[in-house]
C-alpha cells in the first residue's frame, strides 16, 4: 500500500489544481447615470415629474427611458409608469432632461426610478429615490 501512496497524492494534487475553484465574481459595474434633480408633483388626477439625469458612465447611453415604479404608504407597489428623456442619445458627462405627465396611482405616496437603454438593458442609477409626491 505505501508504494501507491506517492502516485495517489499526485493524482489527488493534480486533481486540486484541475478543479474550478469556483465561479468567476462578476465584475462590478459602476453607476452609468444620475439623477441630478427632480420634482414630483400631483396636479389633480396627474403626477408631474421635472428633473434632469446625467450619464455618469464611460460610455454613451441611446434611447434612454425612465421607470417610475410608484408606491402605497404600506409599501405596496402601485404601478410602474416609463418614459423617455428628451434626448435620444447622451453622450458621458451630459445632462439631458425630462418632463413626463402620468395619471396619479391612487394611493401613491412615493415613488422610485429605474433606466434601461434601447435595448431594455438596465442602467445603474445614483440617488433613484425613493421621491415623496408633493
Amino acid at each position: 500500500m505505501t508504494r501507491g501512496a506517492p502516485l495517489i497524492a499526485a493524482f489527488l494534487l493534480i486533481a486540486t489544481l484541475l478543479y474550478p475553484q469556483g465561479k468567476k465574481s462578476k465584475k462590478v459595474k459602476g453607476l452609468e447615470a444620475t439623477i441630478e434633480k427632480i420634482e414630483v408633483r400631483r396636479d389633480g388626477d396627474v403626477v408631474l415629474l421635472d428633473g434632469t439625469v446625467k450619464n455618469t458612465g464611460m460610455k454613451p447611453i441611446h434611447g434612454m427611458t425612465l421607470h417610475f415604479e410608484f408606491f402605497a404608504p404600506n409599501k405596496e407597489s402601485l404601478t410602474i409608469q416609463n418614459g423617455p428623456i428628451e434626448s435620444a442619445f447622451l453622450e458621458p458627462g451630459a445632462e439631458a432632461e425630462f418632463r413626463l405627465q402620468v395619471k396619479y396611482p391612487t394611493r401613491a405616496v412615493e415613488l422610485k426610478i429605474e433606466a434601461r437603454d434601447k435595448d431594455q438593458r438596465d442602467l445603474e442609477l445614483e440617488k433613484n429615490g425613493p421621491y415623496r409626491i408633493e
